[in-house]
């Protein structure tokens, strides 16, 4: 039996990178916290596993809550954000190439949309993307890569997808 998942599609990861960059207040986003940012918008649950949640989310608390829990089990989400690494970067470097990232900006790490128009079919479906209206998106797009990275408190260590202790 084949099973579809969207994390193994470069072309939806192409799609989320756009739909991410299109519609967060943020001009850019750094490598890894654009990273954990689209492993958040692929499995919305695993919001409500950041630990602790910062005392400015508060707020957002709530909205975490009454995320569905999601059907597919998570035994491993440091692994699977390992593996999504790769497809990622392959999106990337097509967005690079088609210029809708910006390749200077990227090779020192650091995801920014350019002044390069998204193809009409693509906008339309960003435009149209439920997603974009529900609260969890928006907090997962526009406040999480607010949260400093590094560290103890940082947003590797209170999401436990990547290893913190060897941050300079």
């Amino acid at each position: 039996m084949l099973i579809y998942h969207p994390i193994h599609d470069i072309n939806h990861c192409i799609y989320r990178v756009l739909l991410i960059t299109e519609s967060s207040i943020n001009e850019e986003f750094g490598w890894d916290v654009f990273r954990i940012t689209d492993f958040y918008i692929l499995f919305p649950a695993m919001l409500k596993t950041i630990s602790p949640l910062p005392a400015s989310f508060r707020p957002f608390k709530n909205i975490l809550k009454d995320i569905p829990d999601a059907y597919e089990l998570m035994p491993n989400s440091k692994r699977v954000i390992f593996e999504l690494e790769e497809i990622q970067l392959t999106a990337m470097q097509n967005l690079v190439a088609k210029g809708l990232i910006d390749p200077e900006r990227f090779k020192v790490g650091v995801v920014k949309r350019t002044e390069v128009e998204v193809p009409i079919k693509i906008a339309s479906a960003i435009e149209e993307d439920q997603r974009t209206m529900q609260e969890w998106f928006r907090f997962a797009i526009n406040e999480l890569p607010l949260v400093n990275l590094f560290g103890r408190k940082g947003l590797k260590a209170r999401s436990k997808l990547m290893e913190f202790r060897y941050d300079s």
